[in-house]
């Protein structure tokens, strides 16, 4: 039970040091103006994604009342899930300054439901149980980077880029046999060419490019007779503040299709919110050099509740924004207070149903714009998410193996809405096929390989020629191997002194970790201390050894020692 309560406990987290460059970092309190324009501009920038929930209420209802509904809850479950995740005491809670967007790849789930017929609350029911599996398996799954690695999370960020464009193709009508309109098309490029020049501008309007391209698009669209007839009356009906009313979860109209949907998306779910934890958690520690897993499952935790709390509210559930994360480093403005702000902000906008109707009633070739635009940059961020490790025979394969299932949907999406419902979307039969190609390859990549070495002669370069040689074959992490090195040199150099006269070294990976053994015949090695200091070089033999064991251990994530039937054992853990 010693993982689970790590899981829980801050006290197990590790110590983050400040990184340099960073304009505000965690507890940083920014004056107020800064924290409000700050807040605002990250709002802004969520603020373009609050087409999905949009376009979703449209598989459920053409009203568009229903949509400015559905779009004013899952703002207002955006503004929860971000106060869950910054938490910073109890059990729930990265404390990591993670802004709120909404998931492109679910729209294999909205759409069976609106195929079968069913509703919001139907929605919210299947919503409901994913999020109750959600958290079940944060804290049943114990090496969750072992069944969703960085080359499933970043499948999953590139595929959810490819729904957004396959969705922005969809808006503009340009699909086989069917004529697109010329007018549609040179507005969505218009607003394109003039959110590039903007973000390229290096101006002080450049976070704002998507929505000063998305004002120009507007404003061709008018001129080109692309809204809704009726978009003015319909603005000017919605009051200016409003409490919107929940949808009850409806578990009676649960169907297997669309709920088969629901949960296979969960695992897009676990893997986004794995990857986007590790990159924020990199950026906030000067001294980061493998992840820590603590914030990590208390994170994983407040997106699951934060899951469950949206199908609650009938809304659409929220995920970490890659886009927001992405600003937030750029700028280093890393402070929880402008989060708290911003969460504020945005439960302000949920109250207004005539801001909300806005972008339920965006012309289509400026939805598509502000799709393809920032589908771009999810590709890229889901580019370098598979490149974090390198990629050896196995882990390309499951890139590659889930890269060609989600461009299969793409291709032929009708033989997969006709056949496999529950899988008809790109991410969803992308990240279901990347992670059973992960987990049924595992077995393959456990390497073993051993060396005796005799510490009567001289050692010279053989020990580290030959870890080099491990190192290079099981495609190690440069860092793991140096602290292998480290590691297994101090403790054999430590054996010598202690007149050892031969030691096994066994090496095994797993994956995810490292793991060595060193047998030898004679008297059991000291136990490493909780802490160490440079001036116990100076003290007696046991201190000195003490100290070294401490070296020797310190960037492990685990170390034992046990008798043996002809000596003794030690075995220390690296994460790699």
């Amino acid at each position: 039970m010693k993982w689970r309560l790590d899981g829980i406990l801050r006290r197990s987290d590790r110590r983050m040091v400040r990184p340099s460059g960073l304009a505000y970092w965690l507890d940083d309190q920014p004056p107020r103006a800064v924290t409000f324009g700050l807040a605002l501009q990250q709002v802004v920038v969520q603020s373009v994604f609050f087409i999905i929930p949009a376009l979703f209420a449209g598989f459920l209802s053409n009203d568009p009342a229903d949509a400015v509904r559905f779009v004013s809850l899952s703002i207002l479950a955006a503004a929860l899930w971000q106060v869950l995740m910054i938490l910073k005491r109890g059990p729930v809670g990265s404390g990591y300054p993670l802004p709120a967007s909404f998931p492109a790849g679910m729209l294999a789930a909205y759409a069976a439901v609106g195929q079968a017929g069913h509703g919001f609350g139907a929605a919210g029911a299947m919503l409901v149980i994913t999020g109750l599996a959600a958290v079940a398996l944060t804290y049943t799954v114990r090496r969750l980077r072992l069944v969703l690695p960085n080359e499933v999370a970043g499948v999953v960020v590139i595929l959810t880029g490819l729904s957004l464009i396959v969705l922005a193709v969809d808006r503009l009508g340009l699909k086989a046999a069917i004529p697109a309109d010329r007018a549609s098309v040179m507005v969505a490029l218009a607003s394109i060419a003039t959110m590039a020049a903007v973000w390229l501008s290096r101006s002080r309007a450049a976070p704002y490019s998507v929505l000063i391209g998305a004002g120009v698009g507007v404003v061709l669209s008018v001129w080109q007779e692309l809204v809704r007839p009726d978009a003015g009356a319909l603005i000017a009906a919605q009051p200016w503040f409003a409490l919107p009313q929940p949808w009850l979860p409806r578990f009676d109209q649960v169907t297997p299709a669309p709920l088969g949907a629901f949960l296979v998306t969960l695992l897009a779910i676990k893997a986004s919110t794995v990857g986007t934890l590790v990159v924020i958690q990199r950026n906030l520690d000067a001294n980061w050099s493998k992840p820590d897993a603590p914030p990590i499952r208390r994170g994983l935790l407040a997106n699951g509740l934060g899951v469950l709390t949206a199908g609650f509210l009938g809304a659409l559930c929220p995920l970490p924004s890659a886009s927001g994360m992405g600003l937030s480093i750029a700028l280093g403005t890393l402070a929880r207070s402008i989060l708290w702000t911003g969460s504020a902000l945005l439960v302000a906008l949920a109250l207004c149903p005539k801001a909300v109707i806005v972008f339920v009633l965006t012309p289509e070739p400026v939805k598509a714009a502000m799709l393809l635009f920032l589908a771009g940059f999810i590709l890229t961020q889901g580019c370098q998410l598979v490149t974090t490790r390198l990629l050896d025979a196995r882990r390309s394969l499951v890139v590659a193996f889930g890269l060609t299932a989600g461009l299969v949907q793409a291709v032929a999406p009708q033989a997969f809405v006709q056949s496999l419902p529950a899988l008809a979307s790109p991410v969803a039969i992308g990240a279901l096929v990347a992670f059973m190609a992960n987990l049924l390859t595992l077995p393959l990549v456990q390497k073993r390989a051993s060396l005796t070495v005799d510490l009567v002669q001289p050692i010279g370069l053989h020990l580290s020629d030959w870890l080099a040689g491990v190192a290079g074959s099981w495609s190690l992490k440069p860092q793991t191997a140096r602290h292998v090195e480290q590691s297994i040199g101090e403790l054999v150099e430590l054996l010598q002194e202690r007149e050892a006269r031969q030691v096994t070294v066994m090496a095994r990976s797993a994956e995810d970790r490292v793991e060595y053994s060193l047998h030898w015949t004679g008297q059991a090695l000291p136990e490493p201390p909780a802490t160490a200091d440079v001036d116990d070089l100076m003290g007696d033999d046991l201190t000195r050894q003490r100290f070294s064991m401490w070296i020797a251990t310190r960037q492990s994530i685990s170390y034992r020692q046990r008798p043996t039937a002809d000596g003794h054992e030690a075995v220390v853990v690296f994460e790699d």
